[in-house]
């Protein structure tokens, strides 16, 4: 990352445009959930996270005159994040337990308790073999008198 792309990231992120351009691809993408500025605020450091990540890689076994700016990194990690909001709360598959993106997510979805759907599963009669009688139970029984 380059000491210009320090600036902006240290600008963006002070003035909280992460934060809001999280909120907004939320919104695009129709999650009905409201999520708290906590929530978010972490979901915006993750994105952060992850475009420093991303530009360390990219510019690790590459020249650095690329031409992917920082910015540019962060809006494709806010895209992930703000996905991952949506998948998090419209299905109830199973994130990757090998992913270290997906398995962030789920702590920060945990600790603020987002909510999911559940798949009911079809109902389906078993057999159970009972050890007793299920007219066991009534034979202690004993009716009361009429009149008292």
């Amino acid at each position: 990352m380059t000491w210009l792309d320090s600036g902006i990231r240290i600008f963006l992120l002070a003035q909280g445009t992460a934060a809001r351009w999280l909120r907004e691809e939320i919104s695009a993408l129709k999650v009905r959930i409201q999520l708290t500025d906590g929530c978010i605020e972490e979901l915006a450091r993750e994105a952060d996270h992850g475009a420093r990540r991303a530009s360390a890689a990219r510019h690790g076994g590459q020249a650095s005159g690329e031409g992917v700016s920082y910015v540019e990194l962060l809006r494709e990690q806010i895209i992930v994040q703000a996905d991952w909001v949506r998948r998090w709360t419209a299905t109830d598959e199973k994130p990757p337990a090998d992913d270290p993106v997906a398995q962030a997510f789920v702590r920060i979805a945990r600790k603020y308790a987002l909510p999911r759907p559940w798949k009911l599963s079809e109902p389906v009669a078993v057999e159970v073999d009972r050890l007793r009688p299920s007219w066991a139970w009534a034979a202690r029984l004993h009716p009361q008198a009429a009149g008292h």
